[in-house]
């Protein structure tokens, strides 16, 4: 079979000719700029451009393609896709990067068959591309641009990356350096970091080369950032998350800059101290004379230096005893508007690597078949179908299911389709959806196993003095995580008996002990490898049972002969569990006779979710109590005297594991619609219902006014147009306004958020922003459509057919306004999650008279 791709004339074996051309071009081409997002054509991650026409390869069978031009986003050339390149990295559109190379060629297509799309149209043609970090309303300006400029005439800056580095094994004296793990300055000028902290579109590296840049006085383009891992020695582990106290590498809880901010800008000062103190001892001139300007060393004598020509010297200059960061008045790039983000260009033009794009000589690639129901074990497998399909060459039983090994991605796969294996559910999870919430509502109304979190006051006594009370509840479903890159992970044992780990994971320690106990090997012997992650969610926080674990699982049944890639199905990750929990919240609020909120019982049912988290754990559930089930609610941003809060465990055999936002995405869904239906009740404006709880809460305070202000709170709207409002104090100081309109069928569409942040000090106010939007997309789309379902205990969502994510078309106008502070930086990356839903709601509740308590919304209404 002859294929012309991106221009050239290749020979691929006939076998593959019914094979989806999207694993002819990865798996047998090696082309990975293309990705797998899942497989039946509902996300096009996999768009190539076949004559010109943005084409799905996973759901075109590579046969067909012969004859025709293949463009890949490796090959795509010419001025159109130069300025769609162009215009994504101006405008910050990357966040994980995953999906991008499919979204660039699809712009690319639409410009060239409409050079001046206006709005409407860019939303029909970019509607079939997902994005899980929200990039549409970035997307949506770029293209805009890149026609205004195509218009013009104008020659893009063609955007160029630098070759990725790999985080160098450090040998004991470099972990006992200061500045050494942190920050490395090369002799060639470049300025390399190395963060504790992982990059899963978040813009942690970002935000990590401004910092290191500022403080070092660098030119920000020379700073390049790597995922860092290893760096366990026995002091501890020199990349443990400061903000996490100081014991694990964990990103999580959006702490990427907390934990930056002190230890990342000393250890910059701490390199720059050592380069003036080199140039002062080459120079024979005091260190105090010697300035440093984007990279350049000078004396008032002359004397002039880059910081690569001074860098072999600088290290063996020990770390004067009185450096610290700057000023912040003395700032130059924190805070500023304009830095680009340091990983967007590799993840444009489909170089960057990802998990799913690892490669080795002789690697095989593994397909894990799981069980229909959680906890169902093999019974029996029958093998031969699969092991008679060319390309497949093993089946093996492992904990959680049967892989099954293949040659390519797409041989695996098949192999998947043709195994037949009779599954044991006597001790599995066998309750439907249905089941699971009238066990957590049973919980709650009995009070069964409930135990008092936080008391304040008398809360019965408030209550029954009451003249207003509101008592409803409040049901979240099961939310899966579904990021564009479905879970995978690479593994292979060197020569040396080191057990080598790639996966794009937020717990690197995680990963090390997962490896080490699913190959039976000492931790030490373990090296993990941290590719960037194609989004995350929270999902990869696991530490067993997981990818990590099947690789290794399957490589050690092959005897280490092979290095081997564990990749996921997208319906294989679904089944595999590890949702956001179900949770079943009741919420008694009462008010006085003049409206003010005078007591608060908010009493919460759910499974347990930091004990999915070794060490985490230990000082996460105590006593029974979860944190990450009960935060937003044991420490609200309102102050009430009579308040008590209760929380039961609930116990299923649903895996789950932290997601966005965690315990705060149900717990201030109940607690914001039952303020707001408090309001109603009493007549009062939810503004000044929350402004009074607010009084010893300044920031958020700030936060909600300014918002209302900027939302249009209280002012007319058109028939058919209603507003809702949140406010948090989660990570941050937050508050939105929602404004939504209704069809004649009541059938809902957000049309503005206005979402108002105080996070302290901002890095990048512009990355900022695009954490706020994504977020918010993020967290609407699980508001209106968001559900796992299980059906007698088997998981019936499998796939986005099932689990509608939100796209272009319902991406509403999006304001974000950050409030300027002095105050310490603090979290970004989750913050506008938790308010997006009761903000939601709470419009829909002032525009119908509808109040929705269970969701998602679609249960009860349409949302467009």
């Amino acid at each position: 079979m002859k294929l012309k791709v991106n221009g050239a004339d290749v020979d691929v074996d006939d076998r593959f000719a019914t094979s989806p051309l999207l694993w002819v071009l990865r798996d047998v081409l090696g082309l990975t700029g293309t990705k797998y997002g899942c497989g039946i054509g509902f996300c096009a991650a996999c768009t190539v451009l076949i004559d010109g026409r943005n084409t799905k390869a996973c759901q075109t069978p590579a046969g067909t393609a012969a004859g025709k031009a293949i463009t890949t986003v490796e090959g795509a050339s010419g001025p159109v896709v130069e300025a769609v390149r162009d215009a994504w990295h101006r405008g910050n559109v990357v966040q994980c990067g995953y999906c991008q190379p499919g979204q660039t060629l699809a712009a690319t297509a639409l410009l060239t068959a409409d050079p001046a799309p206006d709005d409407a149209a860019i939303g029909r043609w970019m509607n079939g591309n997902l994005c899980r970090c929200g990039t549409y309303p970035r997307i949506r300006k770029a293209i805009g641009a890149a026609a205004e400029a195509l218009a013009a005439g104008d020659a893009p800056e063609q955007v160029a990356a630098a070759g990725e580095v790999e985080a160098p094994r450090l040998t004991p004296e470099e972990l006992a350096d200061p500045v050494h793990p942190y920050v490395r300055v090369h002799e060639d000028g470049t300025v390399v970091a190395f963060s504790n902290q992982i990059e899963m579109g978040q813009g942690a590296h970002t935000g990590l080369a401004t910092i290191v840049a500022e403080e070092l006085d660098a030119d920000f383009a020379s700073v390049r950032v790597v995922n860092a891992a290893n760096g366990g020695n026995a002091g501890g582990d020199v990349y443990a998350t400061p903000a996490g106290g100081g014991f694990l590498q964990l990103t999580g809880a959006s702490t990427s800059t907390v934990g930056y901010w002190a230890r990342y800008r000393l250890a910059a000062a701490q390199a720059r101290a050592r380069l003036v103190a080199a140039a002062a001892q080459v120079w024979q001139v005091p260190a105090d004379e010697v300035e440093i300007d984007s990279g350049v060393l000078t004396h008032p004598s002359g004397k002039r230096a880059g910081i690569g020509e001074l860098a072999a010297r600088a290290e063996q200059v020990p770390v004067p005893d009185d450096v610290s960061p700057k000023d912040p008045a003395h700032y130059k790039l924190i805070g500023g508007e304009g830095r680009l983000r340091v990983d967007a260009p590799g993840k444009i033009l489909g170089t960057t690597r990802f998990t799913i794009d690892v490669t080795h000589p002789g690697m095989v690639t593994a397909v894990v078949l799981h069980p229909p129901k959680f906890g169902a074990t093999v019974a029996t497998i029958d093998d031969g179908a699969a092991l008679a399909l060319p390309g497949v060459s093993a089946v093996i039983p492992i904990d959680e299911g049967v892989a099954v090994v293949g040659e390519t991605f797409d041989d695996a796969q098949r192999g998947v389709r043709a195994v037949r294996v009779d599954w044991d559910d006597r001790n599995a999870e066998r309750r439907s959806t249905e089941e699971l919430l009238a066990e957590h509502r049973r919980l709650l109304e009995s009070g069964e196993k409930a135990l008092v979190v936080k008391e304040d006051g008398d809360v019965d006594g408030a209550l029954a003095r009451a003249a207003h009370v509101v008592d409803a509840s409040y049901e979240l479903p099961y939310l899966a995580h579904a990021p564009m890159e479905p879970n995978n992970a690479v593994c292979r044992m060197a020569d040396d008996g080191t057990l080598e780990v790639w996966a794009g994971t937020e717990g690197p320690e995680y990963v090390r002990m997962a490896a080490s106990a699913a190959a039976g090997v000492e931790k030490d012997r373990v090296r993990v490898h941290v590719p960037y992650a194609g989004g995350s969610f929270g999902l990869h926080s696991s530490s067993g049972r997981d990818p990590v674990s099947e690789a290794v699982q399957v490589a050690k049944a092959l005897d280490w002969k092979y290095p081997v890639k564990l990749q996921s199905l997208r319906e294989e990750e679904f089944k595999s569990g590890r949702y956001r929990a179900m949770a079943v919240h009741r919420v008694r609020a009462g008010a006085d006779a003049d409206g003010r909120v005078r007591a608060f019982h908010q009493q919460i049912a759910a499974q347990p979710t930091s004990v999915t988290l070794p060490v985490v754990a230990n000082f996460l559930f105590t006593d029974g109590v979860d944190y990450m089930t009960t935060s937003g609610a044991v420490n609200s941003p309102y102050a009430v005297a009579d308040f008590k809060l209760e929380t039961s465990v609930v116990e299923t055999g649903v895996p789950i594991m932290v997601w966005r936002s965690v315990g705060n995405s149900h717990t201030e869904f109940a607690r914001e619609s039952a303020l707001d239906e408090l309001a109603i009740a009493t007549e009062r404006d939810q503004v000044d219902l929350r402004r009074d709880l607010l009084a010893e809460n300044p920031r958020t305070l700030h936060a909600l006014e300014l918002a209302a202000e900027l939302g249009g709170w209280g002012t007319p709207l058109p028939e058919g147009r209603a507003r809702g409002i949140a406010a948090s104090s989660f990570l941050s100081h937050s508050a939105q306004v929602t404004e939504i309109s209704l069809d004649r069928r009541d059938r809902v569409r957000v049309e503005r958020v206005t979402f108002v942040l105080d996070c302290g000090i901002v890095v990048n106010p512009d990355l900022v922003r695009a954490q706020v939007e994504g977020g918010l997309i993020y967290a609407l789309s699980a508001a209106a459509w968001g559900e796992v379902v299980l059906g007698g205990g088997e998981i019936v969502t499998r796939n986005f057919d099932r689990y509608p994510i939100m796209r272009m078309q319902s991406v509403p106008r999006i304001d974000v306004h950050l409030i300027e502070s002095g105050e310490p930086p603090t979290g970004v990356g989750e913050v506008s999650v938790p308010t997006a839903a009761p903000a939601l709601t709470n419009a829909i509740a002032a525009g119908t008279g509808t109040r929705i308590r269970r969701l998602p919304i679609a249960r009860t209404m349409r949302v467009l």
